[in-house]
């Protein structure tokens, strides 16, 4: 399991992710928790491109997973971002057989980069190269009190659809709004997350209602200027640092942990 998360705004596109990669034992146990060495967001030197995976990679590859995804990019035939994503979501269905994984064994792939939209504009895109839905759902059991219900346990658990072929799929621009609604996206940010991510949802809303305050005082701006790759790719570093500092203060399995790595592509190539 990973955190990863990928942004497309009007400065471009970044995505990061935590260097932790966990061994899970056929009981469904934490084995180990290797928090060294994996790269888990990789440059597609044929289009620009950024490609970052997340769930259980250990049933597509026996070895190192980002490894394996580094070969099959460099190895495959496409032209473009989208067909990045198709020919990554071919390579992972003949790596597992040509048949869907079990049930809970989630597994996604985000392809981010600049591509055509509908009207003819290139802007930022987003695939999830993906083998069925999932969503997380939380459980809020309360006590009754005189003055009033008082919360008293969150219970947060994976509910997976049934796991099917892995397909690559445009999340961004969306095809079910206007053109107006995903520029109105774009300009405030599209964020998508995968992986452990309840925790860092927890925190990061809470992070970001207070800069939200903090930006109401006249001269105060977080992220230093929202117009640049550079200030925003630092933001969401932050976000994911941040987690990684909680997991470390609390009682849970590091299992996002380790370094972050982040890459940003502007309209002009690859931020440095």
């Amino acid at each position: 399991m990973t955190l990863l998360l990928t942004e497309c705004s009007e400065a471009g596109v970044i995505m990061t992710a935590d260097s932790a990669i966990t061994k899970i034992d056929g009981r469904g146990k934490i084995r180990e928790v290797d928090q060294q060495g994996w790269r888990k967001v990789l440059k597609a030197s044929k289009v620009r491109a950024v490609v970052g995976y997340w769930g259980f990679i250990g049933r597509i590859a026996s070895g190192r997973f980002d490894e394996w995804l580094e070969n099959t990019m460099a190895k495959e035939s496409y032209s473009d971002v989208p067909g990045l994503a198709n020919a990554i979501a071919e390579a992972l269905n003949r790596a597992s057989g040509n048949k869907p994984l079990a049930q809970n064994e989630c597994v996604g792939v985000h392809v981010a980069g600049f591509h055509s939209w509908p009207d003819g504009t290139t802007r930022p895109v987003f695939f999830h190269v993906h083998n069925g839905p999932g969503h997380i759902e939380v459980d809020h059991l309360s006590q009754p009190l005189p003055q009033g219900e008082r919360l008293v346990e969150v219970r947060p658990r994976l509910v997976a659809g049934p796991r099917e072929m892995f397909q690559p799929h445009l999340d961004f621009p969306s095809s079910q709004v206007s053109l107006s609604d995903n520029l109105r996206a774009l300009h405030q940010g599209y964020t998508t997350k995968n992986g452990d991510f309840f925790y860092y949802s927890v925190v990061w809303d809470a992070l970001d209602r207070s800069f939200n305050y903090l930006n109401l005082i006249p001269g105060f701006s977080i992220p230093r200027d929202p117009k640049s790759l550079g200030a925003r790719r630092g933001l969401l570093v932050a976000a994911l640092e941040t987690t990684i500092r909680v997991y470390r203060c609390s009682n849970q399995s590091n299992i996002v942990g380790g370094k972050v790595t982040a890459l940003a592509i502007g309209p002009n190539g690859y931020l440095h």
